[in-house]
């Protein structure tokens, strides 16, 4: 089916998209702030302003790449499925950047909008799946339509939704997609899965490219159809590789910082709550609580955004090593 080694083919790939990016991006974020789609940084002193909507750059490059591959190499038909599914969480998460998901609805309808479309988006995956899923100290379970029709597409809109909320300081969102990638990209490999490394290269290429741009101190925002994509990227590896509790139990930390969120906002409905903290005059967060994972540490702590990251950086790791030893 290859014409080279796949694993030369694919790495070669993901070299030649990160390179791409990394090309593409500088007129890209001229082109943003010029036409002014910036938002401030909240965690510098005098609060910068940085273009947004970094997930074009991101789409634009893992086309690119796709296309490169596509054209030296047979390409698997799902990888066009993947990329159609990605696209539309892409466009999705731009309309919310935009002009905002629910228009005129209520935050709280406007909220239920983003969980309840992007459900019907991975349905084409419906005829690719396995319907068997693992589940650690019960062992393998026969879903069928259950599996079909509820728990994949819920999947994969869940981890689109933990990833966006995950995108609070500089670089924290794309540097935890390539953490968690790498190690699905292993297993895919130890696995024999390799297939769906067709298109899990040529995006880490691309997602790799934007972090390039977006770590501390940030020089683009990927936005909400960055951050929506990228998601999605980790939830449809998760389900074509049969890695849904692996990548459950790395996602742990995401997890983990969406329940304090809940548990937050359920505890104190109605009341008006600081969705930011601030800075000190050397740069330190000063967070309005600990009551999310992001504010724990910089709260017990005196710590700058980019210490404070690499701290999610390293419970992304530990979690993804926790699930690589238990798998």
């Amino acid at each position: 089916m290859y014409n080279v080694d796949i694993r030369l083919l694919l790495t070669t790939t993901l070299l030649l998209t990160y390179i791409i990016g990394i090309i593409l991006f500088k007129p890209l974020l001229k082109k943003l702030r010029t036409k002014g789609f910036t938002g401030r940084d909240m965690y510098k002193i005098g609060y910068p302003s940085v273009p947004e909507l970094g997930g074009i750059g991101i789409a634009f490059a893992y086309l690119t790449g796709l296309l490169l591959l596509s054209s030296i190499s047979i390409t698997p038909s799902i990888i066009y499925i993947i990329t159609f599914i990605l696209i539309f969480y892409f466009f999705f998460g731009l309309i919310d950047d935009i002009v905002g998901v629910g228009g005129a609805l209520k935050f709280t309808h406007s909220e239920i909008v983003k969980i309840i479309v992007p459900i019907f988006f991975s349905f084409p995956l419906i005829r690719y799946v396995d319907t068997l899923l693992y589940i650690p100290f019960i062992g393998t379970v026969e879903l069928g339509f259950i599996y079909l029709l509820l728990f994949m597409p819920v999947y994969i809109m869940v981890t689109a939704n933990l990833i966006n909320m995950y995108s609070y300081y500089n670089g924290q969102s794309a540097g935890t997609t390539i953490i968690i990638l790498s190690f699905l990209a292993l297993k895919l490999l130890e696995t024999g899965e390799t297939d769906i490394l067709f298109f899990l290269l040529p995006f880490m290429g691309a997602t790799l490219a934007f972090l390039s741009y977006n770590v501390h101190p940030a020089g683009v925002f990927p936005g909400d159809c960055g951050d929506m994509m990228m998601g999605a990227a980790i939830g449809i590896t998760a389900i074509l590789g049969n890695l849904e509790a692996f990548t459950f139990v790395c996602l742990l930390p995401l997890i983990i910082n969406f329940l304090m969120v809940a548990v937050w906002f359920l505890s104190e409905r109605g009341e008006k709550r600081e969705k930011f903290g601030k800075v000190d005059k050397e740069g330190n967060i000063d967070p309005p609580n600990a009551k999310t994972l992001m504010w724990i540490f910089p709260h017990i702590w005196s710590l700058n955004e980019r210490q404070t990251t690499l701290i999610m950086y390293v419970l992304v790791i530990l979690s993804s090593t926790a699930a690589w030893l238990i798998f």
